[in-house]
């Protein structure tokens, strides 16, 4: 769908439960007027990036992975003694590249003391963006969130589509590397991440944490 003047309330009512909406030739000031309108609609995600609009009316299923993937990040923090903020889908924008994101998950952690603890919005040119960030590709692909975080200088970026769970380094160049563990939890591999995350699908996932937080204490 391609737009020149964007109704605002038509967008917002007309999003469908579980799916996604992509609008193209969408202006900086229409997305920020979104953004406004959506600060209290935590089922609701958009991203913007070259024109491009997307939003996503969140469903069960992704909060369920969203929030179990959570739960191993704080059953972590605890066993490491690793302090980390959790920032969740703080909604990132930046008026200096003209983009902007609301992640799944976020966290500070190697920047655990300049976390911003603010109802408004992100400011890149003020506040220091988290140091992880975490997709749930269930109704969409996250491919664009690549450029978006690159430009904020997100330094690490897990991306799990419901079969494997991968991490991503932001490189000297301004490119994510495919990498094998974390960055700020280098304990967590993208291996022990994804066979986690894919039992907590088909079995009792409360045994699952019993097994992670097992498996913490076996290899911290």
């Amino acid at each position: 769908m391609t737009t020149a003047t964007l109704n605002i309330q038509e967008v917002l009512t007309d999003v469908i439960p579980g799916k996604s909406k992509i609008l193209y030739g969408v202006s900086w000031e229409d997305y920020l007027e979104i953004t406004e309108n959506l600060l209290e609609e935590t089922h609701i995600k958009t991203s913007f990036n070259r024109g491009v609009l997307k939003i996503m009316s969140l469903g069960f299923r992704h909060d369920n992975k969203s929030r179990f993937l959570h739960n191993l990040i704080t059953a972590t923090s605890l066993a490491l003694r690793v302090r980390t903020i959790p920032a969740g889908s703080m909604s990132l924008i930046s008026n200096r590249v003209r983009k902007g994101a609301d992640p799944d998950e976020s966290y500070y952690i190697q920047n655990y003391k300049r976390a911003s603890f603010k109802r408004e919005l992100f400011d890149d040119e003020t506040d220091t963006p988290p140091d992880l960030v975490i997709e749930i590709d269930e109704t969409h692909k996250s491919d664009d969130k690549f450029e978006i975080y690159a430009a904020f200088g997100i330094r690490e970026f897990w991306l799990y589509d419901a079969r494997v769970l991968r991490m991503f380094e932001l490189s000297e160049t301004g490119e994510y590397l495919l990498v094998e563990k974390s960055i700020a939890l280098p304990i967590l591999t993208d291996e022990i991440l994804t066979r986690v995350l894919n039992r907590s699908q088909t079995e009792d996932q409360f045994e699952v944490l019993l097994y992670f937080e097992k498996w913490l204490q076996e290899n911290k």
